[in-house]
């Protein structure tokens, strides 16, 4: 069938993310409907193919590359596998991507990775925040590396690069990657800022999602939402802040995979109920 290939090809990326035919049920497509899909039985309609694209991080202009033949990359591969290890909180998975990305020469995603499940050096911590200084162009990797590291920088360091997006706007905007993740990114500044105190500066950043209206789908919707109750919690209103959180969570084992539902669970439970068993990636 002259559609095989596309199903083939959307399988084959699939597993390299390690998702299951069930993970996609979240965003409206069934099992069945994506089995069919792969096996080129039949063809899914193109509103369901961007919106499954999109779920595992994949644009359609990447998609068409690997129609061609092509793959992911190396460093977008260990990102990939990073992420993995990191919701999972596997730590002897975090260990060996860090020795497998500075092997491979790849200095700061392996920094990222050691970042996720030990304290980095100083001279490790100002080798991050001087790469992230001298970063022109924001790839998605840069953006991993300043997520992955961001708890070892100095609050000055996080703010300032914050700001060179959130001040103006900024071309990032236009890519509906990069500024999801970006989200991820403000998101998981909040919550550090929150920890640290800083009530004013975690509050600009979550005023600035809402003037440029960045959270825009489902899954950021309700990180925003668990965010934006832990600075409540943090400042305002505990028993309100606990509140809106408890129902995001409830969202996250609704309609997340397991593995992302207890991931902020345990975020919830070391940050807010003081369980004596410290995650190995903060918020």
């Amino acid at each position: 069938m002259p559609y095989k290939k596309y199903g083939e090809t959307f399988r084959r990326i699939r597993e390299q993310k390690r998702l299951a035919l069930s993970s996609f049920v979240s965003i409206g497509i069934s099992k069945g409907t994506l089995s069919k899909f792969e096996r080129g039985e039949s063809m899914m309609s193109f509103d369901k193919v961007v919106f499954a694209l999109q779920y595992m991080g994949i644009t359609l202009e990447e998609f068409e590359h690997f129609l061609n033949g092509y793959s992911l990359s190396e460093s977008a591969q260990l990102l990939e596998e990073l992420k993995r290890a990191t919701i999972t909180q596997d730590k002897e998975m975090l260990f060996e991507l860090s020795e497998a990305a500075e092997r491979e020469g790849f200095h700061f995603i392996a920094l990222s990775a050691k970042c996720s499940y030990t304290s980095l050096s100083p001279n490790e911590i100002d080798d991050i925040t001087d790469y992230l200084y001298e970063v022109t162009v924001w790839s998605y990797k840069a953006l991993c590396i300043f997520y992955y590291t961001m708890h070892a920088l100095a609050t000055r360091d996080i703010l300032h690069i914050l700001d060179f997006f959130l001040a103006k706007g900024h071309e990032l905007f236009n890519s509906e990657k990069h500024r999801n993740y970006l989200v991820q990114v403000c998101c998981r500044a909040i919550c550090i800022l929150s920890c640290r105190k800083q009530k004013e500066s975690a509050e600009y950043i979550l005023q600035r999602l809402d003037t440029y209206k960045l959270v825009n789908s489902m899954f950021l919707r309700n990180l925003h939402s668990i965010t934006e109750g832990f600075w409540i919690y943090c400042f305002e209103d505990k028993l309100k802040g606990d509140t809106q959180m408890l129902k995001a969570l409830d969202v996250f084992y609704a309609v997340s995979t397991p593995e992302i539902a207890k991931y902020y669970q345990c975020q919830y439970d070391y940050y807010v109920k003081d369980v004596p068993h410290q995650p190995l990636h903060c918020w």
